[in-house]
């Protein structure tokens, strides 16, 4: 019977010391088989500068990856996860087990095991398995035809686990991805507003060009209209002698829930210019009136021809 520390999927974590600013590295991506190769690792055939020292790897026939440990000898490559700086390894007679009789001994490598578990190790000679003991796995890589090798617990320490390396400057943290996305999200919302507020600034510019904000003082004076002035719409200086109003950032209007203009449908924001029809008292954007009046002498909302109004004298 033994007892020792074993991993199934064995879990190694990097330890790098510090890299010197003169040291140069270069990404260069090479394929063993199916596997690819990249910084920190290299090929022991590409140069130096392709990855970081003592991560060496060595592919043999074109398929397979090997690892070589100075204390531990070769192992098969069956997976990398550059993302969780994790490797993947196996037994090249896919009993690993057998490896770990004489110790875990990594000492020179850039590797750091995790994720170690104790088992128990029988030597089974008394017939059939115990199927009452539901924890017990048969290595069928150390057993022979009279007898079974068992371990106890679990799972079957004869498959291939996992390495893992730790390397600061290798691609970039999970956490800066978390920090990238927020701030790029942040960026989005502040550039929409941006465009929000450059159009509405642009859009206040213009109707400073169209119209003159008229102040009216006074009474008015009040003239009929003929069947022809309705017929053609008003002239321009019987437009514009109808109140003008500027809305305040306050948007404080005469009927607080008529505030969106009839003729658009969009609703009233500050700074923006307002005319008034004063027998009905309807109110629109002034830019949308003045076209409208233009074209038909009557209120879009109400129908009611409205008079022409002029400043009194």
């Amino acid at each position: 019977m033994a007892l020792f520390q074993i991993f199934f999927f064995v879990v190694f974590s990097f330890i790098f010391p510090s890299v010197q600013s003169s040291t140069s590295t270069e990404i260069c991506p090479v394929f063993c088989g199916d596997k690819l190769i990249r910084l920190p690792f290299r090929l022991s055939n590409q140069p130096d500068r392709c990855g970081y020292p003592r991560f060496n790897l060595t592919c043999k026939n074109q398929t397979k990856t090997i690892l070589t440990l100075p204390f531990f000898g070769e192992l098969i490559v069956e997976n990398i996860d550059y993302l969780y700086q994790s490797i993947w390894i196996n037994d090249p007679d896919y009993c690993i087990p057998r490896r770990f009789f004489k110790g875990l001994n990594l000492s020179g490598t850039p590797f750091e095991a995790q994720d170690l578990e104790s088992y128990v190790f029988l030597n089974w000679s008394n017939g059939a398995i115990p199927k009452q003991l539901p924890q017990v796995r048969y290595i069928s890589c150390l057993s022979g035809e009279t007898f079974s090798v068992i371990a106890i617990p679990a799972n079957r320490p004869d498959e291939y686990r996992s390495l893992s390396w730790t390397c600061m400057n290798i691609g970039i943290p999970r956490s800066a991805i978390f920090g990238i996305s927020f701030g790029v999200g942040i960026f989005l919302i502040c550039f929409l507003r941006l465009i929000c507020h450059l159009q509405r600034k642009a859009n206040n510019i213009y109707n400073d060009y169209q119209h003159h904000i008229l102040e009216i003082s006074g009474p008015a004076v009040v003239r009929p209209r003929s069947a022809t002035d309705d017929a053609k719409g008003l002239d321009g200086p019987s437009i514009e002698a109808y109140p003008i109003t500027l809305l305040g950032e306050s948007r404080r209007l005469l009927r607080p829930s008529d505030n969106t203009c009839s003729i658009c449908l969009c609703e009233y924001q500050a700074n923006e210019k307002l005319r008034t029809i004063p027998d009905c008292k309807h109110y629109f954007h002034a830019i949308c009136i003045d076209e409208w009046l233009k074209l038909i002498a009557a209120c879009p909302i109400c129908r009611n021809t409205p008079q022409t109004y002029t400043p009194a004298a």
